[in-house]
């Protein structure tokens, strides 16, 4: 037997047209830590690639200047 459909509004993402939703967290690439990109330097994270983050711990070990 059919289901019948929902009444009332549809809910959906919040966002506007043309813009994608942002993420304010990533994750080491190296030990997996969870790492904030909020604020203008993204705080905790090296970026070292599209979408490639490293914590500063990691990046120190690796060569990574900041």
């Amino acid at each position: 037997m059919p289901v019948p459909p929902l009444s009332g509004p549809v809910p959906r993402p919040i966002q506007t047209l043309g813009s994608s939703p942002t993420f304010d967290i990533a994750r080491c690439s190296r030990c997996q830590q969870s790492l904030s990109l909020a604020g203008p330097a993204g705080f905790g994270a090296v970026q070292f690639g599209m979408n490639s983050y490293y914590c500063t711990r990691c990046a120190t070990k690796v060569g990574f200047v900041r």
